[in-house]
C-alpha cells in the first residue's frame, strides 16, 4: 500500500468517526421517517465515504476490507439503520466493480448519476424470457431492497434461462433504478430508518452485457478483465457480502456499551447491597464481560477483513474452506455481540422500556439483524463444521 493511499484511508475513518454525533442525533427522525434523513446522505457523499470501494478510474478510492470494515462500524456506532445501508450501498460497488465489464461500467458510471447502489440477490417471484440482444423481465417482485430510497443503479438476482425457459443458471443483472417500481411497505419495529421496501419490475428489458453468472462471481471467475491487475477487485465476493451485513452489529454493540458507560455514574442501585449501581459486584462483571465480548468481536471482524485483503493481494482467489471459515467467523462475531447487547440490557433494568430509549432502539435494531439467515450463527457454525470433518458446505453461495 502506498503512503498517498494509506493516508487517503485513514482520514475516511477519521471521516466516518466525525459524523457519528450528528447520526446519533437524528436517530430519532431517522426511525420516525423510516428512511434515511437526506441530510445524512447528503452528508455521506460529500465525505467522499460512498465511495470507498469504488475504483480509482470511476472517481473512489479504491481503498480495501480493513478500511471499509472500520468505516462500516463507525457509521453504525452512531446508527444502526443507517450504518445498515451505507454498509450495503458500498459493498454493491465492490461486487458491481468485480462481476461486470468494462461495457457495463462506463455506461453506469458514465450517466451522469451521483451513483448510489442497492439491490436484493432473490427475487420473491419471477417470470423472465431470453430475447435477442438480452432478456425480458415480464414480471419480478424482490421484498427488502435497502437503500432503494436513495440508490440511482440496482443490481438483482434473476434466473439465466435459455431459449426454451430452461433456468442454466444464478445470474446478476445492473440496471437503473428508474426502471423499477419501489413499493411503501416496510413497516416493521428493527433497523425501521432502512427503508427496505420491496421492489417490483414489469416489463424491463435487460441487455446481455449487463447480466453475468453470479455461480462464476462468486467463485472468482469474474468478467471485468480492465480491474485484474488491482488486488480490491480480487476480493472473495460472498465472504465480503456477509461482512457488510454483519459489520453493523459491531457498532451497535460499542454503541449500546457506550450509553451505558455514560449514564452509569448516575445510576442508583437496588436490592443490591450498595447505593451507587457503579459500586456493585453485578455491575462489574457485567461490564466487564460485555466489553470483552464487544472486543473480541472486533477482532473476529477485522481478521476476517485481514484476510481477505490478504487473499486479494496474493493474487489467489480466496479458497472455499477460507471461504467458509469466515462466513463462521462473522457469525460468531454478530453471536458475541448479541450476548453483551443482551447483558448490557439485563444490566439496565426497567429503565429501557420508556419509548425512544436509545439501548431499546438498538436493541430492536440489532434483532432485526440477526435474523438475516445469511449471517445466522447457526448455519454458518454447522457449515465449517462439516468443512472440518470433510464433508461439503451446505451453502450454496460459498
Amino acid at each position: 500500500m502506498t503512503k498517498l493511499t494509506l493516508e487517503s484511508t485513514t482520514e475516511l475513518v477519521k471521516k466516518a468517526s466525525s459524523i457519528v454525533p450528528r447520526l446519533r442525533e437524528r436517530a430519532k427522525e431517522t426511525d420516525e421517517i423510516g428512511r434515511i434523513p437526506e441530510t445524512t446522505i447528503k452528508e455521506l457523499k460529500e465525505a467522499g465515504l460512498f465511495h470507498i470501494l469504488r475504483s480509482k478510474r470511476f472517481g473512489g478510492y479504491q481503498a480495501n476490507m480493513k478500511t471499509y470494515t472500520e468505516c462500516v462500524a463507525e457509521i453504525s456506532r452512531g446508527c444502526g439503520s443507517t450504518g445498515w445501508i451505507y454498509g450495503l450501498c458500498c459493498i454493491r460497488e465492490l461486487m458491481i466493480s468485480e462481476s461486470f465489464s468494462e461495457k457495463t461500467h462506463l455506461e453506469i458510471y458514465g450517466s451522469g448519476d451521483d451513483v448510489v447502489f442497492a439491490g436484493v440477490f432473490e427475487p420473491r417471484r419471477i417470470n423472465v424470457h431470453k430475447v435477442e440482444g438480452g432478456y425480458m423481465i415480464e414480471e419480478g417482485y424482490w421484498p427488502f431492497c435497502s437503500g432503494s430510497l436513495h440508490a440511482s443503479w440496482g443490481y438483482f438476482g434473476m434466473p439465466i434461462v435459455d431459449e426454451e425457459g430452461n433456468v442454466v443458471d444464478q445470474g446478476l443483472i445492473t440496471l437503473p433504478m428508474s426502471q423499477v417500481e419501489i413499493a411503501d411497505d416496510w413497516h416493521v419495529v428493527g433497523l425501521r430508518g432502512t427503508g427496505s421496501n420491496s421492489v417490483y419490475m414489469k416489463d424491463v428489458f435487460v441487455p446481455d452485457h449487463r447480466v453475468v453468472s453470479f455461480t462464476d462471481s462468486i467463485k472468482g471467475k469474474f468478467e471485468s478483465d480492465h480491474f485484474r491487475d488491482i488486488p480490491l477487485y480480487n476480493t472473495a465476493l460472498f465472504p465480503a457480502l456477509a461482512m457488510s451485513l454483519s459489520v453493523p452489529a459491531l457498532g451497535m454493540a460499542q454503541a449500546a456499551l457506550e450509553f451505558f458507560m455514560k449514564v452509569l455514574p448516575n445510576r442508583k442501585a437496588a436490592n443490591l447491597g450498595v447505593e451507587n449501581l457503579s459500586d456493585a459486584a453485578t455491575t462489574h462483571n457485567q461490564v466487564a464481560e460485555a466489553s470483552l465480548k464487544i472486543e473480541n468481536a472486533a477482532l473476529l471482524f477485522n481478521q476476517v477483513a485481514a484476510n481477505l485483503d490478504s487473499w486479494a493481494e496474493s493474487g489467489e482467489y480466496m479458497p472455499q474452506p477460507e471461504r467458509v471459515k469466515a462466513l463462521a467467523n462473522l457469525g460468531y462475531g454478530v453471536q458475541i455481540c448479541k450476548e453483551a447487547i443482551d447483558i448490557l440490557l439485563l444490566a439496565s433494568g426497567s429503565a429501557i422500556v420508556a419509548q425512544g430509549h436509545p439501548l431499546q432502539r438498538i436493541s430492536a435494531d440489532f434483532s432485526a439483524l440477526y435474523t438475516h439467515r445469511t449471517i445466522s450463527p447457526i448455519t454458518s457454525k454447522e457449515n465449517y463444521g462439516r468443512v472440518l470433518c470433510g464433508l461439503d458446505s451446505n451453502t450454496k453461495n460459498i
